[in-house]
């Protein structure tokens, strides 16, 4: 019996572990997130309050919305709905800059 349970333990111990997308979109996440944070150093931000503020609710944005997709297909379905929530957005705030712009 306890060469059994041995031979078992080296044999879990030789199985690499799984490297899934979610992993590695995490990781990424990670690595995105502390680059802009460097950047802070790296170039002359003025307003470094605001772009922490931003990168905050970025990255809260971020890995909510991936965590969220890979729990259930009705995850899936609300990250989508925010994905095209965002789109439009985005589309609506290229035309309207474009008939008021912003005063620098």
């Amino acid at each position: 019996m306890d060469a059994h349970s041995k031979s078992r333990s080296d044999t879990e111990a030789d199985i690499p572990k799984e490297i899934t997308v979610q992993k590695v979109l995490n990781l990424y996440g990670i690595f995105l997130f502390l680059g802009l944070i460097l950047s802070i150093f790296t170039h002359g931000i003025e307003d470094i309050n605001g772009f922490l503020i931003f990168i905050l609710i970025s990255s809260v944005l971020y890995f909510f919305m991936l965590n969220l997709y890979f729990v259930s297909d009705f995850g899936r379905k609300v990250v989508f709905g925010m994905i095209g929530a965002i789109a439009l957005f985005s589309l609506f705030m290229v035309f309207y800059l474009q008939i008021n712009p912003a005063a620098h």
